[in-house]
């Protein structure tokens, strides 16, 4: 079920539809814009969408495409590097840093306060083979939600 508020502030919606567009029915843009019909239009007064005359048409192969597929993220590390040596704990740290775009997000998402993405967990997962270790990433726990 899609909430209005965690879609994002500055998100590209799509006016196609489903009979304009063969992947409508399953676009997270499309979708999204179709949800705010029935919500508060003054939370959305201003918004980002593609142009109309593209979603009439779109190509087979549309870049805006965004699967509305749950994924599952993973949530907070807090735990993450208590059983790891601590001659690997140190260079897998500063490996799962390397994971994120900023060293912010690792701190955030170590708290549980940002999520991880399912692309962040396979590089942690690639992190602790780096580093000669078997065993997969614990995490704190996970969420489902969409990829905006």
């Amino acid at each position: 079920m899609m909430n209005l508020q965690d879609i994002p502030k500055d998100y590209i919606f799509c006016p196609a539809t489903n009979d304009t567009c063969p992947r409508a029915a399953t676009c997270l843009r499309a979708l999204a814009l179709r949800a705010l019909a029935g919500g508060n239009p003054k939370e959305w007064l201003v918004m980002r969408t593609l142009n109309p005359g593209y979603a009439q048409h779109p190509p087979k192969d549309c870049e805006y495409y965004r699967d509305s597929t749950p994924v599952r993220y993973a949530v907070g590390m807090m735990h993450m590097f208590d059983n790891i040596p601590l001659k690997q704990a140190r260079e897998l740290r500063r490996k799962v840093m390397g994971c994120f775009s900023c060293e912010s997000y690792f701190y955030q998402s170590r708290k549980g306060e940002r999520n991880i993405t399912p692309a962040e967990q396979k590089s942690i997962e690639n992190a602790f083979r780096a580093v000669g270790l078997s065993e997969a990433p614990q995490y704190d726990g996970s969420s489902e939600g969409y990829l905006w």
